[in-house]
């Protein structure tokens, strides 16, 4: 047995190919994991960037805003600070802390309870008769426009 023509059994094959489909799959994940890694970074890098443009630029108005409220005796001139502390505020804790993990964990809880809220409802026929009838009441009022 063993010929030169002979070929090793089926069962061979089907283990080689589903080892080499597995490896493949495997590799395909690592790599979607990686990129999705390297993209979050990114946007962090770019968020970090953004707000040292945003803290700097908040503080010289709030520096202004109170000196404008000082110099006019006015303490309406404080107001703009208050928002502008509650978004760098946000914008901090999103950078260097864990609102990002939050957001994440809630993400993940939406997904999981509310599935069908997630999902499209199939389209019927009936959506697509009220759609077309909709478009051409459409039609008919541009018309009229011009």
């Amino acid at each position: 047995m063993g010929g030169f023509f002979s070929t090793a059994s089926s069962n061979v094959h089907s283990d080689l190919y589903a080892e080499l489909e597995k490896t493949r799959i495997e590799r395909q994940l690592a790599i979607a994991q990686l990129l999705e890694q390297r993209r979050r970074a990114y946007k962090f890098a770019e968020e970090r960037e953004k707000l040292n443009w945003s803290a700097s630029g908040g503080g010289i108005m709030m520096v202004f805003c109170a000196v404008s409220s000082y110099h006019h005796k006015n303490i309406l001139h404080l107001l703009p600070v208050f928002p502008t502390l509650t978004y760098l505020g946000y914008k901090a804790h999103y950078c260097y802390g864990n609102k990002a993990n939050t957001i994440r964990d809630v993400a993940d809880k939406l997904l999981h309870d509310n599935v069908d809220l997630m999902s499209p409802a199939p389209i019927s026929v009936h959506d697509v008769r009220n759609r077309m009838v909709e478009l051409k009441e459409m039609s008919r009022e541009e018309e009229m426009f011009l």
